[in-house]
């Protein structure tokens, strides 16, 4: 019965991933070949401009951030003025202000992105602590248990509280400044997985099979290689690449603290 289970797991999870297989460019079509060297593209875009790509999409959010609130309370407003005389004015109004609210934003969230970055790197890593504590807790609880004979009942929940606390707070001080280089990891090699997987798929499209290159395209070894060595280089080259204004507000941060 369990092998039947397995199996039909097996089938749910190849139901699952059937879409993909067309992008497998098996057929080696020339509309297959074009999509995935888009695909391709696009990762390789992503591996080495993942963290401008995030600054421009963190652009983007405050803006819409900034329009949605200021367009809910337009809609607010509209829904009370039961009067359809001045419908399309309080429509225009509201559309207005809340471009105006989405471009404050915009504009606070670029001023003040360094301080939104660590508020962000901090409540990352007070939630990671919290997570740690958990976890440990957990796997500690039926020893701990056995030691104490079951005596010292509920000693989970004010260790949690009394640990949690300051390893919370701790992590979300040691993680302020990680958000940037957790960006620059998580793009670089989740961009690299992609291009090589796309990038592969097209090398396979021009090799034959009783190549040795199609053998070496087939191990693992190679692939996981190539996946570390594209996502490393991704990550330096953002590293080394990152945008002027970050440098430029580092210099005047550090002149400013400096002077006298």
């Amino acid at each position: 019965r369990h092998s039947v289970d397995k199996m039909g797991f097996q089938d749910q999870v190849q139901e699952v991933l059937k879409p993909l297989e067309g992008l497998n460019v098996a057929s080696c079509d020339t509309s297959g070949i074009v999509m995935v060297s888009i695909l391709c593209l696009l990762c390789l875009a992503v591996c080495f401009f993942g963290y401008r790509i995030y600054r421009f999409a963190f652009s983007v959010f405050a803006f819409l951030v900034g329009f949605g609130l200021q367009a809910a309370a337009g809609s607010a407003w509209i829904a009370q003025d039961r009067s359809d005389s001045n419908e399309i004015t309080q429509k225009v109004v509201v559309v207005v202000f809340a471009i105006l609210w989405g471009t404050l934003f915009l504009l606070l969230a670029r001023r003040y992105y360094e301080r939104i970055q660590k508020i962000l790197g901090y409540v990352v890593g007070v939630v990671l602590g919290v997570a740690l504590t958990i976890v440990v807790i957990y796997l500690l609880q039926k020893p701990v248990d056995n030691l104490l004979e079951n005596k010292f009942d509920g000693w989970q929940n004010y260790a949690a509280i009394t640990l949690g606390v300051p390893i919370a707070l701790l992590t979300g001080y040691g993680c302020r400044n990680w958000v940037k280089f957790l960006v620059m990891l998580v793009t670089a090699f989740g961009g690299a997985a992609g291009a090589w997987r796309w990038g592969s798929s097209l090398l396979e499209c021009k090799v034959d099979a009783s190549d040795k290159s199609w053998e070496l395209l087939q191990n693992h070894l190679f692939n996981v290689a190539i996946f570390v060595t594209l996502g490393l280089l991704g990550t330096a080259v953002q590293c080394f690449s990152q945008p002027k204004e970050v440098s430029k507000a580092r210099t005047v941060a550090a002149r400013s603290d400096g002077e006298p």
